[in-house]
């Protein structure tokens, strides 16, 4: 791992697992590392085998020439190198392990960028090892040097490292390892994330937990006959 961001997002996952194989998906707030954020990624693994990316950094997909939430893994690689995102991906969920690779890729101005992809477990809001938190960062690429999309990566060489665990620190905080879904942070909230998703507070005060108006049919502004007939234009919805 060279690239200063590539180091920052493992420092970082390696202190919030604190022992453990994996932390979980909701620990992560995505404010204390926040400046590698724009070329992270998450990745779900789904029941057919394949891998699917949930977010995707706003400088990824600027590279990728394409909003890549909801792709699945190979649509990044290079031809002929398809399989070999996925592939580490599942040795990173099954091992569990650390998955560094070695990329190079050819932009659409036909410059090669060098550079990295850092792949690490998380566990999903149920607990299951189903969820890889990543980046890919590229060697001299900045504001006096850009990328010219599309850009897709080539494979160079992977190492997975198994991850070592404290099963002292994992009995001590056991429900750390299951943490509470609705207590994580929206990655959308922080800035680089391109992918929309619902937010959940993990608390409602007085007024969140206001009712709200939501608009069901006809025009506002007319009003309501009397004695019954047409149906409301606005109902109550409590959470």
């Amino acid at each position: 791992m060279d690239h200063p961001n590539t180091q920052a997002l493992f420092r970082y996952w390696n202190d919030l697992r604190a022992g453990r194989d994996a932390p979980s998906r909701s620990e992560v707030d995505p404010r204390r590392i926040s400046g590698c954020l724009e070329t992270m990624f998450i990745l779900e693994a789904l029941e057919n085998g394949q891998l699917r990316f949930r977010l995707a950094g706003t400088r990824l997909c600027e590279w990728l020439g394409m909003e890549a939430r909801g792709c699945v893994a190979e649509t990044v690689m290079a031809r002929g190198h398809e399989s070999e995102m996925p592939d580490l991906a599942r040795r990173v969920l099954r091992t569990p392990g650390i998955g560094v690779m070695r990329v190079r890729a050819l932009d659409g101005a036909g410059t090669d960028w060098p550079g990295e992809a850092l792949l690490l477990p998380l566990r999903s809001e149920i607990g299951d090892l189903a969820r890889v938190i990543g980046c890919v960062n590229l060697e001299a690429e900045g504001p006096r040097r850009r990328v010219a999309p599309p850009l897709r990566l080539r494979c160079l060489g992977a190492r997975l490292t198994p991850i070592e665990t404290d099963p002292a620190l994992a009995r001590k905080d056991p429900e750390r390892r299951f943490a509470d879904p609705l207590g994580g942070l929206d990655f959308t909230e922080a800035s680089g994330f391109a992918a929309p998703a619902p937010v959940f507070s993990r608390s409602l005060g007085a007024q969140d937990a206001r009712p709200r108006l939501t608009a069901i049919e006809g025009d506002a502004s007319a009003s309501r006959p009397r004695g019954g007939g047409r149906r409301p234009n606005l109902r109550i919805v409590k959470d």
